[in-house]
């Protein structure tokens, strides 16, 4: 896998992908490419955005993820706000290749942290433990539904 910063232009691709992914079990989300495509843009076009895409021998998506820096005391945080590998390709070392590509950016950018939300009883809860990343234990994530969501 070959991997480089992700573009504007890789934003159509990377939401088709997530919309695959996302929509099939475990996550079984009901996303379509547009509204993928909105989440995507919002992360890309807010301050701090950093974003890396791998991509196979014949130049196809395999994964991508996106997030953004922000200011945080003495330094910066990294707020991971998505990660998607194709189906075909979990599994792989994709996934972890990406995040490597990522340390290696964030190393130079003066980051204290990775921070990410995800699921604690799916295959990416430990996906991200292996990667190093410990559930919070002075944090907690909170959400509010509207509309009786």
């Amino acid at each position: 896998m070959q991997s480089r910063r992700l573009e504007r232009c890789d934003l159509e691709a990377c939401a088709a992908l997530f919309a695959q992914v996302f929509s099939t079990a475990p996550w079984n989300e009901p996303w379509h490419a547009d509204g993928a495509l909105a989440r995507l843009e919002h992360f890309f076009e807010s301050p701090g955005a950093v974003g890396v895409v791998g991509l196979g021998e014949s130049e196809e998506l395999e994964g991508f993820l996106l997030g953004n820096l922000e200011p945080y005391l003495d330094g910066k945080l990294f707020y991971l706000r998505e990660m998607c590998v194709a189906t075909h390709r979990q599994g792989q070392g994709i996934g972890s290749q990406l995040y490597g590509v990522l340390e290696e950016a964030l190393a130079t950018r003066d980051v204290r942290a990775v921070y990410l939300a995800t699921g604690r009883d799916i295959p990416a809860a430990r996906f991200y433990q292996q990667l190093g990343f410990r559930c919070s234990e002075g944090m907690a994530f909170y959400a509010k539904g509207f509309r009786g969501d």
